[in-house]
């Protein structure tokens, strides 16, 4: 086996630790005691690597910490003696933390606390916590209660009951247990730490060897099980199956598995031919794939950016790239951000030149390939609180187009994975920049971010970040110009002229611009002849921008749950499939029930992941209406029952989605009547609000006297 040095996975490495040593540091500035274990020694010999602590010497620093009753242990070891005294298993905990719970420790006990730089916990955290919380109880005697996890931006930790989680971790760590005790073989199944790990060029030539069913572009790890199951355990025998098959292979339907093999068959084609093949999708879908393609304008743009997920909370944009086009000229305008005020600023100038654009070609449309960007510019809009009616413009204008969900929704291509870089053989571009260059330079980039390393001379590392998204940019429009050519010969084919997409209206209705212009108003008003520098404000003058800043935060929060059902009700039958948000492939099977003026359809699911519940009201995304309220759901058969009237004539929906978007209607107004009152009188004179003023000046609360009128 050989080994391959990654730069990211370095990059993330090095964040991970950091991240974990601000935290660290966060609980000594609480004033909690801290016991480190320590898991390296110098060296005897001067300029040798730092010798390893040995994990039982270890083991016993973290049982004299937990004796002794310190507040933290940092780098907890843990020993699990198995047979004849050999260790079994072994792991180190991040942190343990002392909880008021009894133990034969003595009236304390400690839960387990890791650090990930993930924004959300995934499974495998939970698993490695639930194995730290099992060899914690052997210490103490008691299983803890909790177990935590410090996520990437967060300050505190977030919770998670061990007794919840902790049957299904003991059921997979006895299947471990038998594997390894019977000498079971392992194979390297692509999972999503391959993008991170070192050894991944040794597996991807495993693959390749072995013509594994992962090579398949848009196959799920369920699908490879079941193909595996059956007897067709690589991407050659995929290509060469013939459908319809008997029996069927249990666990894949039949449309999923039409595309995988039409899929496969054409990468086996392109291998075999030496050349990149494509296929258009027949018939083609009104408005989408090829059909959604707007009519080109000189006013079009090519965007991508360049961001950093774990930089700064949220993470940031650090450069904003537009391609334009002027007859044959193409002209490439960067703008870079280094920290958070900078990318708001550069948010605001993109905005501007889009809208500006905009004015001179009502026709334009921004292109980009892949949800990223849109899903950066909704980000940025809210975290910055600037550009939201204009996006809010742009969303209505349906200006973006995803370029990605055109050649998902329109051909099929002999890729292995539908990324760009993937596409380019097909339409002949070839970049200035080398991949392996660039992503040098954004590794050390980010790294530079992260750690605000100021004084490096950082102008040829931004050059070649810059060119490759040039490159992105260029790329965009020449797939565009590409995808323009198989349209025009999707026409041929069939014969007639196509439809394109119509002009949407993208101004705000009557109701909503008459209430942002209310907002607008006393917005201006409670603003009034604040001092430019914040630090003069008095505290009722920063309570009046406070109240300000609140009178449209309801409908900023109604926008990401809007712009999250559009995004929904845009994506293909394939794509609703792998969104948790839905539940796709629905097939009715009838009328399961009456209950007074209602009928209980109900519908079968293939399986997958959703969050749909019982008594949720859900929308069909294709009609975009809604399709009635979930009365049941059984995860064992894989059934969803749908309760509507029984007149109703809604149709049957293939899919089901939420729209979780709360109509806070009154709650508007109220703090529109809030803002209209401290307009008029003053943040802290007499009079009703008192409770809400006070909260906004942060007084101590008052205790009520029985006469609640004023509150």
């Amino acid at each position: 086996m050989q080994f391959y040095a990654d730069p990211t996975s370095e990059l993330l490495r090095l964040l991970g630790m950091e991240h974990e040593r601000k935290y660290l540091q966060d609980l000594k500035d609480q004033g909690f005691s801290v016991a480190e274990i320590a898991t390296e020694r110098p060296a005897n010999v001067t300029g040798a690597k730092p010798e390893r602590v040995p994990w039982a010497e270890a083991a016993a620093a973290t049982r004299a910490a937990m004796d002794d009753g310190v507040d933290v242990i940092y780098q907890a070891t843990f020993v699990q003696a198995g047979e004849n005294g050999a260790s079994m298993f072994g792991g180190r905990a991040d942190f343990l933390k002392r909880v008021t719970k009894p133990s034969k420790l003595g009236d304390w006990s400690y839960e387990v606390i890791e650090t990930k730089l993930a924004r959300s916990t995934k499974a495998r955290a939970i698993v490695q916590l639930c194995f730290y919380s099992e060899l914690l109880a052997q210490i103490q005697g008691v299983l803890p209660d909790n177990m935590h996890v410090v996520l990437g931006g967060d300050a505190e930790p977030q919770q998670y009951s061990v007794a919840r989680y902790l049957s299904y971790f003991r059921k997979i760590r006895s299947e471990f247990v038998a594997a390894a005790q019977r000498g079971a073989t392992t194979y390297p199944e692509p999972v999503e730490h391959c993008g991170i790990c070192d050894w991944s060029p040794t597996c991807d030539e495993q693959w390749r060897h072995d013509d594994h069913l992962s090579l398949v572009a848009n196959i799920s790890r369920n699908q490879r099980r079941a193909l595996v199951a059956y007897g067709v355990p690589t991407l050659a025998a995929l290509g060469r199956l013939n459908l319809p098959l008997d029996p069927k292979i249990e666990g894949i339907k039949d449309q999923p598995l039409a595309n995988i093999h039409q899929q496969a068959r054409l990468q086996l084609e392109g291998r075999e031919q030496h050349r990149p093949i494509h296929e258009l999708l027949l018939p083609p879908e009104t408005g989408k794939g090829l059909l959604s393609l707007p009519p080109p304008s000189p006013g079009d743009m090519f965007l991508d950016f360049e961001g950093d997920q774990f930089t700064f909370e949220g993470g940031l944009e650090y450069l904003f790239g537009i391609i334009t086009q002027t007859n044959d000229d193409l002209v490439y305008d960067p703008v870079w951000a280094m920290n958070r005020a900078e990318e708001k600023l550069a948010f605001e100038n993109f905005i501007a030149k889009v809208m500006e654009r905009r004015q001179r070609y009502p026709d334009m449309h921004i292109y980009h390939y892949g949800s990223y960007e849109a899903t950066a510019i909704k980000r940025m809009a809210g975290q910055h609180n600037v550009g939201g009616d204009q996006v809010d413009e742009l969303l209505r204008g349906e200006v973006f187009v995803d370029l990605l969900r055109v050649v998902r929704q329109g051909l099929r291509a002999s890729v292995e994975s539908y990324s760009i870089k993937k596409l380019e053989p097909f339409y002949k571009y070839e970049r200035d920049v080398k991949l392996p260059d660039a992503n040098r330079a954004l590794a050390t980039f980010q790294a530079l971010l992260a750690f605000d390393v100021a004084d490096e001379d950082i102008h040829e590392i931004k050059d070649a970040i810059a060119g490759y998204n040039r490159d992105d940019c260029i790329s965009t429009l020449r797939l565009r110009d590409w995808l323009e050519e198989r349209r025009s010969e999707l026409e041929d084919k069939l014969g007639e002229k196509l439809p394109r997409p119509e002009l949407k209206e993208s101004a705000p209705t009557e109701d909503l611009s008459a209430y942002l212009e209310r907002v607008r108003a006393l917005e201006a008003r409670l603003t009034a002849n604040l001092p430019e520098d914040q630090n003069e404000w008095t505290d009722e003058q920063r309570a009046c921008w406070l109240l300000a800043q609140l009178l449209e935060w309801h409908r900023r929060e109604e926008k990401s749950a809007w712009w999250k059902y559009f995004e929904l009700c845009g994506f293909t039958d394939e794509q609703l499939l792998e969104d948790k948000s839905a539940l796709a492939g629905l097939k009715y099977e009838g009328v399961a029930d009456r209950l007074k003026k209602s009928l209980i359809h109900r519908y079968r699911f293939p399986l997958q992941d959703y969050a749909i519940k019982r008594d949720s009201t859900v929308h069909d995304p294709k009609t975009r209406k809604g399709a009635g309220d979930v009365h049941d759901i059984d995860e064992r058969a894989l059934t969803i029952d749908i309760k509507r009237g029984v007149n109703s004539t809604t149709p049957h929906p293939a899919a089901l989605i939420l729209n979780e978007v709360f109509n806070s209607e009154k709650m508007r107004e109220s703090l529109l009547a809030l803002g209209t009152w401290v307009a008029d009188n003053g943040i802290d004179a007499a009079g009703p609000y008192a409770a809400a003023r006070g909260l906004l000046l942060r007084n101590e609360p008052r205790l009520s006297t029985g006469n609640l009128k004023d509150y």
